[in-house]
């Protein structure tokens, strides 16, 4: 992929960024819950560069990138994950993916649509309309991925990611994703939270109601906390856990980098080029245009291939 510099060439503001987007891992009440606290700044910003987004599509996309952040605290060696949604809203859908290594990439299915919103429809639970949410593991040990589709309820990604892990994998669990812009309409904090209830265990009822009391705590604007807020003011996302849940005796155990990272190269485009049939490459050839654009739209990363380059495949 080739990423737009939102640095301007500072190598120093590159590798500060860089340090902060970071996803840590721990577990509450002595293993019943298990989480992930993520902040993902950079990742956000560097993704709307690269989509060219607007305020609107960036807090949406923002989401979902930062809830496959969260969901990369449970994959391991080679596993991926991904989540599809698509509706009959204004935004028609969107796909993001996440592997174990921390890399996320993703695209709306309609990337301009606030261009045609009106001032009544700029609730984003309005955006999305009737649809499905589709969750698909690519587990390494597994033979066949593993996918769980429901259908959408809330018009909030965070709470139908909820939602699919109670009805899919009766799972509990519960997201916080924050985007916040700053006066200039700039992403100055970007993260999440992720609870979820241990797998095989049977966490005391009294434990996941306390757990729930805290993160809506945390979400309600009542309380005047925002996450993305506080990741502006640069609170370190491991304090957050460590103040927010400290009742629960909340014990960290790790964390990994989180990047805006698309696997696409010019060698990969190639080959999708040079798999078509004879004649359509012999068209392209003989018809152009040239050069030849190609667009990845995981990253909206652009390739060009000449005619020789064409040429070349076909001989």
């Amino acid at each position: 992929m080739i990423k737009k510099d939102i640095f301007q060439g500072n190598l120093k503001e590159q590798l500060k960024a860089s340090s902060k987007d970071k996803l840590h891992r721990f577990i509450l009440s002595d293993g019943m819950i298990r989480g992930a606290v993520v902040n993902c700044t950079r990742m956000v910003n560097e993704m709307r560069a690269n989509h060219e987004l607007g305020p609107i599509e960036t807090l949406l996309l923002g989401q979902a990138y930062i809830a496959a952040s969260l969901l990369t605290a449970n994959l391991k060696g080679r596993d991926r994950i991904s989540v599809h949604i698509e509706c009959s809203g204004h935004v028609k859908g969107l796909d993001v993916e996440s592997n174990a290594f921390g890399e996320v990439r993703g695209y709306l299915k309609n990337p301009t649509f606030s261009t045609n919103l009106s001032g009544s429809e700029r609730n984003i639970s309005s955006l999305f309309g009737a649809g499905f949410l589709t969750v698909t593991k690519y587990l390494e040990d597994a033979k066949t991925p593993y996918s769980g589709k429901i259908m959408l309820e809330y018009g909030s990604i965070a709470e139908d990611l909820a939602n699919y892990f109670v009805q899919s994998e009766q799972t509990p669990t519960a997201f916080t994703l924050s985007v916040h812009f700053d006066k200039q309409g700039n992403v100055d904090g970007a993260g999440g939270l992720f609870l979820q209830s241990m797998p095989g265990e049977s966490a005391d009822s009294n434990v996941l109601a306390e757990a729930e009391e805290i993160m809506q705590l945390i979400t309600s604007a009542e309380t005047g906390f925002s996450l993305g807020a506080a990741l502006a003011n640069n609170i370190e996302p491991d304090y957050i856990v460590l103040e927010k849940f400290d009742r629960m005796t909340p014990l960290l155990l790790g964390n990994h980098r989180v990047e805006f990272f698309c696997r696409c190269n010019p060698k990969t485009m190639r080959g999708y080029i040079s798999r078509l049939p004879q004649n359509e490459l012999v068209d392209i050839v003989q018809n152009g245009p040239f050069p030849l654009e190609i667009r990845c739209h995981h990253c909206n990363t652009f390739y060009h291939f000449t005619q020789s380059d064409i040429q070349k495949m076909i001989s």
